[in-house]
């Protein structure tokens, strides 16, 4: 059979369209733009092609390349970063490379090739590296444009997604980061199609290849061999290969015309049996090396002299089989390369395995990179059958993984080793520990709970003579329960941390221990104990050498129990100190994201709700910064999306809310999120949502002791029950809350829950006295004024009830007013204020619906149509959708107007609040039809008031107005996605 001179059309076939896109992303990032762009498809539609052709005419640019491995059912991990650093040395030296990652540059050194001095790996060290990354990048940018090519994604590991994410949503200017990646190559648990989805979420351009048409595949044929195919060749090649051109590449390299391959999978060992069998034997052990082997290890893996091994590869290089870069060999397509591994038979498997194992263990030096060499040997040995040694090669790989900060690589590594049967004498380190290293980087992973299962397991086989390390054990599982929201347990592990640790001679461990339990102490609302505890932390911490950050986090702890003890601006500084220490030693940015956070919770407990808005805000640019954007940056956006609620600012939380959910919540977070989503649900009006996301924000912190956590969720689901009609359900749930045992500390959440269940009561009340059954509502009456004595008393040290709570307990007073009749209208005008005062557009306009309902019933028509009025604003203000409704229902009934009829010197052109309200929207460029969705009227409504506009303002279209309108200042702008960044004070959890 003849040789093909080549395997592919020299032509790009069919894809112009997907090239002109690329090619116009490319022009924006040389303009001084920067972009993140994915090519993806199936196996075989030529994205590799496409790429190629890209970068043949990109011009001067830097091109740095890397790429995804795979490693027997593993992966490499950060290999793409690996290819890029090891390039960029070997081009300008690594010391020069280490100089462009800036101040954080020597943490490039873990992903260096023969750089043997990392630093130590903390909690800063994933941060830092990111830090060094993004340098490195902004400075070669700046030299000239940048493209960063990474292929073969859908064989990335866990640490090089995040990095890529970090990466992509920060790129500096002048910077292309180009993804190629497969589409039908899904893990279980389709990581790598939702990390596609947060990228196109984040505004990545994907462009989608698809098979060929006839009409292009038969180019393709006419490219590959010179002249057009006859028809029934055409035929034949694409019945089989359906468009895609890898599959006619090979169908073509077959050659002979009669013989047609059933699967792709019968085409490609077809492909490999026509090789000579000297060739074949060769390139099956290539295969179980891996998609790329170097020359000298495949020498070592096959029994051939050299002339045998060089006319057997020389017949792969020929057929197309194989190409080479001078260095190693590899396979022309991944596909080929998974065909040929799945056919070795499992004698030949073992013995190649344990060749090439033996072979790196020996000679590491035959391996073009040692990262990743220990994950290689461990596969090989394991691959050979044997157990022993591959035991041993995986506890050295997972060590070499958490070194280069890829703990979800290092923790499948740790598990294999605890799961495989062997002597721990043969590991360095005892089973304790080995089992403290596992958790620690399920910890760093964000596998709480597996962390808390593998310390648990740990504390188990302890050596009871280790005394610090058996306390410290303790103290780690009770961080890692908090984490996976198992708060009740949580508090019972630092307990006993603090039972065990010796107290003489003072050591870190002792001072790391106590300020641990003074943070979950704090966080369950103990903030006496919390307080004293901390103060311990840090006088403990200070007679310790390495104590400084230990009395940050205790100083983050200290802060926030101040605050919640009445002494808020000193709980602020010492807050904003314990973000200063963790700055210094930058050994522990958790503990700077932590105090922003806390910062935040701060001040919007004590109701300084736009101040804690700017910290949250600023907060998201923090953890952007810190590379903490999953970790820290639900939180942040959940804290923004509080005080957004609260300040009316709706459509900038629900912006927020989809950010926080794209970045997959898991745990505390989860609970959270799915919280805020709900109260957001609740403050639009989308009340069968705010139910489902509520529920199961209980769901998911069923176990979460944490009263600013738990309280929250609960008041908002009440508040939900309420506007559904279901006030028995209602109560219901507040007498489940009641049964629990709360601290004095959560009286600032707990009072507004009460609050909400003695609405609920004054709901039955009122629903008794409409039905004339007065036993009922007496009955009722009792239970709302038996919550409200309920919500005094949670108060009974007033520095805990702070002004949001504060405000809450006059809301429950005015319930019961409601629920009496005693003049309920001056205690809902009390609380209406209150809010007012705090600036909460909706909980203001709810007591002004209910004053307005008792100066009804008092036949004060005038000062209750002024209340309503006032409730309509609040609640087009707010977008409450049930409000808005409540409000007019109630207005119809009483038949009062909601909008003031027009006065002279009031309102220019004579325009309604009404009719404002729709100029404003007009001039926003809404459709009638959209207007009245964001209105709550009729289209037809619409219709009327934009006649009416027209009329008054002299106009003939909707232009004019539109022109007018601006031109006279009658219009506010639209409300734009939240500001972030500015100064970053510190913050929280």
């Amino acid at each position: 059979m003849a040789v093909l001179t080549r395997v592919s059309s020299p032509a790009l076939i069919g894809r112009g369209e997907e090239l002109t896109e690329l090619r116009r992303v490319l022009g924006e990032v040389l303009a001084g733009g920067s972009a993140c762009a994915v090519v993806a498809g199936e196996a075989g539609l030529g994205k590799t092609r496409l790429v190629r052709e890209l970068l043949g005419g990109a011009g001067d640019v830097e091109l740095l390349t890397g790429g995804c491995v795979e490693v027997g059912s593993d992966v490499l991990p950060y290999a793409p970063f690996v290819d890029v650093l090891s390039d960029l040395a070997a081009r300008e030296g690594a010391a020069a490379v280490r100089a462009l990652g800036g101040a954080t540059g020597n943490e490039l050194a873990r992903l260096l090739p023969d750089v043997d001095d990392a630093p130590d790996v903390t909690a800063a060290s994933t941060s830092r590296l990111y830090s060094a990354l993004r340098s490195l990048l902004s400075g070669l940018a700046a030299r000239r444009p940048l493209l960063l090519l990474v292929e073969d994604l859908h064989w990335s590991d866990r640490a090089t997604r995040d990095l890529l994410a970090l990466l992509a949503h920060r790129l500096p200017p002048r910077t292309l980061l180009l993804l190629t990646a497969r589409t039908d190559e899904a893990d279980e648990e389709h990581a790598v199609p939702r990390f596609l989805a947060q990228l196109a979420a984040a505004g990545a351009h994907r462009v989608e290849l698809r098979p060929f048409t006839r009409a292009e595949q038969a180019l393709q044929l006419s490219g590959i061999v010179g002249v057009p195919p006859t028809p029934a060749r055409l035929d034949q090649v694409y019945a089989r290969a359906e468009g895609n051109p890898f599959f006619a590449e090979e169908l073509i390299a077959l050659g002979a015309a009669d013989v047609v391959p059933v699967t792709v999978r019968d085409l490609l060992e077809a492909r490999v049996h026509a090789l000579p069998p000297g060739t074949r034997r060769v390139v099956r052990a290539a295969a179980a090396a891996g998609r790329r082997v170097e020359h000298a290890l495949l020498a070592r893996a096959v029994d051939l002299d050299d002339a045998a091994l060089d006319d057997a590869l020389r017949h792969a290089l020929d057929r197309h089989v194989l190409v080479t870069d001078g260095r190693a060999y590899v396979f022309r397509h991944a596909l080929l390369h998974e065909t040929v591994a799945a056919s070795l038979l499992p004698g030949e498997r073992a013995r190649v395995h344990r060749r090439l194992a033996e072979a790196l263990a020996a000679t590491p030096s035959l391996a073009e990179s040692r990262h990743g060499l220990a994950g290689r040997i461990a596969h090989h040995w394991l691959a050979a059958g044997d157990e022993a040694r591959g035991r041993r090669a995986s506890f050295a790989a997972a060590r070499e993984a958490a070194r280069t900060l890829a703990f979800a690589e290092a923790l499948t590594h740790y598990e294999r080793v605890i799961a495989l049967p062997g002597d721990d004498e043969d590991l360095p380190v005892p089973r304790y520990r080995l089992l403290w290293d596992a958790a620690e980087v399920a910890h760093l992973f964000g596998a709480a709970r597996r962390a808390a299962d593998l310390v648990q397991q740990a504390i188990g086989c302890v050596d009871p003579a280790e005394r610090h390390h058996h306390a410290y054990l303790h103290e780690r599982l009770g961080r890692y329960l908090w984490m996976a929201a198992e708060g009740e347990h949580a508090l019972t592990a630092y307990r006993r941390a603090v039972d065990l640790v010796p107290e003489d001679p003072v050591t870190h461990w002792q001072a790391a221990i106590i300020s641990g339990y003074s943070q979950v102490l704090m966080l369950s609302g103990r903030f006496d104990e919390a307080r004293a505890q901390a103060e311990l932390a840090i006088d403990l911490a200070r007679q310790v050498p390495d104590g400084r950050a230990t009395e940050g986090h205790a100083r983050n702890n200290l802060g926030v129990a101040l605050a919640h003890l009445g002494e808020v601006d000193r709980g602020i500084e010492e807050l904003r100190a314990a973000a200063r220490i963790a700055r210094e030693g930058s050994d522990d940015v958790d503990d700077v994201a932590r105090a922003v956070v806390n910062l935040a919770a701060v001040l919007f407990d004590a109701g300084r709700f736009p101040e804690s808005l700017a910290v949250a805000l600023g907060g998201i640019a923090t953890v952007e910064q810190l590379g903490l954007q999953r970790r820290k940056g639900i939180w942040c956006r959940c804290d923004a999306v509080d005080s957004l609620l609260v300040l009316g600012r709706s459509d900038e939380a629900e912006y927020l809310l989809r950010e926080a959910f794209a970045l997959h919540p898991e745990g505390i977070d989860a609970v959270r999120a799915h919280g805020m989503r709900g109260a957001l649900a609740l403050r639009r009006g989308r009340l069968d949502e705010a139910r489902s996301e509520l529920l199961s924000a209980r769901r998911l912190g069923r176990h979460v002791v944490d009263g600013h956590l738990v309280l929250p969720v609960v008041r908002a689901l009440l508040e939900t029950l309420r506007w559904r009609g279901e006030w028995p359900a209602a109560l219901d749930l507040a007498a489940e809350v009641r049964r629990r045992t709360w601290s004095d500390g959560d009286a600032a959440y707990l009072v507004p829950v009460l609050a909400a269940a003695a609405g609920a009561a004054a709901d039955g009340a009122v629903a008794g006295q409409r039905a004339h059954r007065a036993a009922e509502e007496r009955r009722w009456c009792a239970v709302a004024g038996e919550l409200v004595a309920a919500a005094e008393g949670a108060t009974q040290r007033p520095e805990f009830l702070l002004a949001p709570a504060t405000a809450a307990l006059a809301v429950a007073r005015a319930e019961l007013s409601r629920a009496t009749g005693q003049d309920g209208a001056r205690a809902w005008s009390d609380a209406a204020g209150a809010w007012q005062d705090l600036g909460d557009v909706y909980q203001a306009g709810c007591a002004r619906l209910r004053e307005a309902e008792c100066l009804l019933a008092d036949r004060r028509r005038a000062a209750a149509a002024v209340a309503l009025r006032a409730a309509h604003g609040a609640a087009i203000a707010a977008r409450a959708r049930h409000l808005l409704r409540a409000v007019e229902a109630t207005a119809a009934r009483a038949r009062l107007p909601l909008e003031d009829r027009p006065t002279d010197g009031v309102a220019p052109f004579g325009l309604s609040a009404r009719e404002s309200d729709v100029l404003c929207l007009v001039a926003r460029g809404r459709t009638d039809r959209q207007i009245g969705a964001e209105l709550f009227i009729s289209h037809r409504t619409v219709e009327r008031h934009v006649s009416n506009i027209l009329a008054k303002l002299d106009a003939h279209t909707r232009a004019e107005i539109v022109a007018i309108a601006h031109r006279h200042g009658l219009v506010a702008p639209e409300p734009r996605r939240p500001v972030r960044g500015g100064q970053t004070p510190a913050t929280m959890r």
